[in-house]
């Protein structure tokens, strides 16, 4: 992670092994991320340009010319963004101060990332102007975008002139180390403490950066000690993941075959015969399963259904079966010994039954047998 800190906090940082970014010593750089005075840097904003965007970098100097107490030939020039009316917001700082800055850097061993306004550092809340102090000079910030910092006798007029020209009074946040740095008018209105500007823990605005066109940050800034320990950590990361999808993959190819095992033994066990590989134990599966509908259909219809029907009728009654027709649904029985079917009620549910008792020998009328006629009941079935 890219620490941050104030460019006045590197003095602690200077060693005497002069400039520490080169093509050697450079790589052992420790990458940071600055902010730097406000008063340094002046804030303005202009209408959007009708040129295109690309030669928008050329017109500015230009633009801002009058505005300047310098050349526009010493001055750096920054696109901001947007303000919040739709304006460009342009920064503007010398040359001087930008090699200054990053001698300071060099010397500290520290390879600059981005150099940000420090005004930007204050809290934002809509409704309210943040007000902290740093050595003697006051930062303000009244917008998302906007800003200054000022020496304290100027500061307060100029937050003066803040308050007048707002629709409605902003609230005030103020921190400073004594109270009495405060003028006695601004007391009554502002909320006051002693905190003071932690610069390591302070968002940092990504998109805000006065490193641009030649003192773009260069990638050699990153420091091998920060990356080579990065890359390290990827590739460890990449061969625990390969070894993990290999040992999942193994343990996953370990219960499929042993699922496989148990379905050819469960098979053999359910339908004894001849084994079936793996392969072909669905398809034999239902197969069986489509022959036992079939046999259950046939059960529950025609003439078998009708002798199912028959099987408590028949139990026990000593009879003789003699004959047997059997036509579509009717079943029609000749039974010989059947006395004791009289002495029974021959009712069977669902199915009419009648029952007629025919001589065997016209001579011996004593042979007789009863002929049952079944047939299932129509009416009760509808």
């Amino acid at each position: 992670m890219i620490s941050v800190d104030h460019i006045y906090n590197l003095d602690r940082r200077i060693t005497n092994e002069g400039a520490a970014f080169d093509s050697v010593a450079g790589s052992n750089a420790v990458p940071m991320q600055l902010w730097v005075p406000s008063e340094r840097v002046g804030v303005h904003l202009i209408d959007v340009p009708t040129a295109p965007e690309r030669k928008w970098p050329e017109l500015i100097p230009w633009l801002l010319e009058d505005r300047l107490l310098q050349p526009v030939a010493d001055m750096h020039f920054v696109i901001a963004g947007h303000s919040h009316n739709g304006q460009l917001q342009i920064w503007a700082v010398s040359h001087d101060d930008m090699r200054e800055w990053q001698r300071v850097a060099d010397n500290a061993g520290v390879a600059v990332q981005s150099l940000v306004p420090d005004y930007l550092a204050l809290p934002w809340e809509e409704g309210r102007i943040h007000i902290a102090w740093r050595d003697g000079y006051c930062l303000v910030r009244n917008s998302v975008d906007q800003g200054f910092a000022a020496h304290a006798d100027i500061a307060w007029t100029m937050i003066d002139n803040l308050l007048a020209a707002a629709e409605i009074s902003p609230r005030l946040s103020i921190a400073v180390p004594d109270l009495t740095l405060v003028p006695e008018h601004l007391r009554q209105l502002a909320d006051i403490n002693d905190a003071s500007i932690d610069w390591a823990f302070a968002d940092n605005p990504v998109a805000a950066n006065l490193l641009s066109g030649q003192y773009r940050a260069s990638t050699r800034s990153l420091p091998t000690s920060q990356w080579l320990p990065a890359a390290g950590l990827g590739a460890l990361a990449l061969v625990l993941m390969f070894s993990y999808l290999q040992l999942s993959s193994s343990f996953l190819q370990t219960q499929v075959q042993s699922l496989e095992k148990q379905l050819v033994r469960d098979y053999s066990r359910l339908f004894p015969g001849a084994r079936q590989g793996t392969a072909g134990v669905r398809e034999a599966v239902e197969a069986h399963l489509n022959t036992g509908f079939l046999q259950q259909r046939a059960l529950t219809n025609g003439s078998i259904a009708t002798l199912t029907a028959l099987d408590k009728l028949m139990s026990a009654c000593d009879c003789d079966l003699i004959g047997l027709v059997a036509e579509q649904d009717n079943l029609e029985l000749t039974i010989g010994n059947g006395e004791r079917l009289k002495t029974r009620a021959l009712n069977i549910p669902d199915y009419q039954v009648a029952i007629t008792q025919q001589s065997m020998d016209d001579k011996d009328p004593t042979k007789a047998v009863l002929v049952l006629m079944i047939s299932p009941d129509q009416v009760g079935r509808l």
